[in-house]
């Protein structure tokens, strides 16, 4: 199958669509399929114009604009990617949006006219930026487009559903992760640098959005509730928010509670996982949550507030602890420390039955929905 991946966003920017859309790409072509990606991502700050380059099987369209700031976007992408079609000649086209990705969302009436099956799945938490996508609906109708519309979780799903109603439909198609990669073998409290506390550890971006601070003080109560020693926790990332988080510590005396080692590498996000016990989610505007996703492939207790996309998945009590607010989110932390038995018993159900996102199931999902993009554009 050829298929081609229209996205503003893509590698070398790190985040969550930019990752998911080149991890899929790449075990796209890995299957056998001819992929390519038309992406207005320069390869590198700085670079504009538009060239091609092939990575890990996959040929990379780059429309690089000048553009103040150095956004991803181009003003004539859809021209662009209407050429680009022309010469691809593909089976399917793949479209990928947040909330502003206004390259792949101008692009979207090219390939609709071209004809092509086409599937567009959004990647992001509208909030209330659905006002403004339906109100470009009742202006040029696109929820009566010939496109399979998808989102990677119910909760992504939802305004699309409000906007699409009958005129179509919306799947949930999963974003997905290597679980082999991530099964990492466990080190015991005994063993661990961390001494025996329950090691709770969060990997994300410090930004509003992603709730480090809720996050740190949610340990902050719950450490004044449990025994000294019981309780650690690291917060691994970067981000605007990273010097408040470093200041929240120190505030409140909790340098020998709270680790924060700043942005890792996947490799030591494995080894810190390893001697971990329970993986902390505490956004609640999250789409679907990779980096819960890979803490639990390692084994460990997610700990969630209950309206976010990650909570989809979980199972409160099996795999999970759900939390209704963030005094939930420190109640969950207390009961993981102090209840005889409860961490372990539930990081040894994680280690056994591991979550239903691995490659081969999310691929067979997205194949199925390139069949039924078919179907439309032929009956359209």
């Amino acid at each position: 199958m050829r298929i081609v991946h229209v996205t503003d966003c893509y590698l070398p920017l790190l985040g969550g669509i930019e990752t998911q859309v080149a991890r899929l790409a790449h075990q796209q072509a890995a299957a056998g399929h001819d992929v390519a990606v038309v992406c207005t991502t320069p390869s590198r700050p700085g670079a504009h114009g538009i060239g091609t380059e092939q990575v890990d099987g996959v040929r990379v369209h780059r429309l690089a604009a000048r553009v103040p700031g150095g956004y991803p976007v181009h003003p004539r992408a859809p021209h662009h990617v209407r050429r680009l079609l022309g010469a691809e000649r593909p089976d399917v086209v793949h479209l990928h949006m947040g909330v502003l990705t206004p390259s792949t969302q101008a692009s979207l009436r090219a390939v609709v006219r071209a004809g092509l099956p086409a599937v567009l799945t959004v990647h992001s938490v509208w909030g209330s930026a659905e006002r403004w996508f339906a109100g470009l609906d009742r202006v040029v109708g696109w929820s009566r487009w010939p496109v399979l519309w998808s989102a990677v979780s119910e909760l992504t799903a939802a305004p699309l559903r409000r906007i699409v109603g009958d005129h179509g439909e919306v799947a949930v198609l999963h974003n997905g992760l290597d679980l082999d990669a991530w099964r990492v073998p466990r080190t015991e409290r005994a063993d661990r640098m961390e001494g025996r506390a329950v090691h709770v550890v969060a990997a994300t971006r410090f930004a509003p959005r992603k709730r480090v601070l809720p996050l740190l003080e949610a340990v902050r109560d719950a450490v004044a509730r449990v025994p000294a020693g019981a309780l650690h926790a690291t917060v691994a990332g970067d981000g605007p928010e990273l010097e408040a988080a470093r200041r929240f510590v120190a505030e409140h005396a909790l340098r020998d509670v709270v680790s924060l080692p700043g942005r890792l590498t996947a490799t030591d996000l494995q080894r810190l996982y390893a001697r971990a016990d329970v993986f902390a989610a505490p956004a609640v505007d999250e789409a679907f949550g990779i980096a819960a996703l890979e803490g639990q492939a390692a084994g460990l207790v997610v700990v969630s507030r209950a309206q976010s996309g990650v909570a989809e998945r979980l199972t409160d009590g099996v795999d999970a602890l759900l939390a209704d607010d963030d005094a939930g989110l420190a109640d969950a932390l207390v009961r993981l420390a102090t209840e005889d038995g409860l961490v372990d018993r539930m990081v040894a159900h994680n280690r056994d039955v591991p979550p239903a996102a691995g490659w081969p199931t999310v691929l067979a999902e997205v194949e199925r929905a390139y069949a039924r993009a078919t179907d439309l554009a032929r009956r359209s």
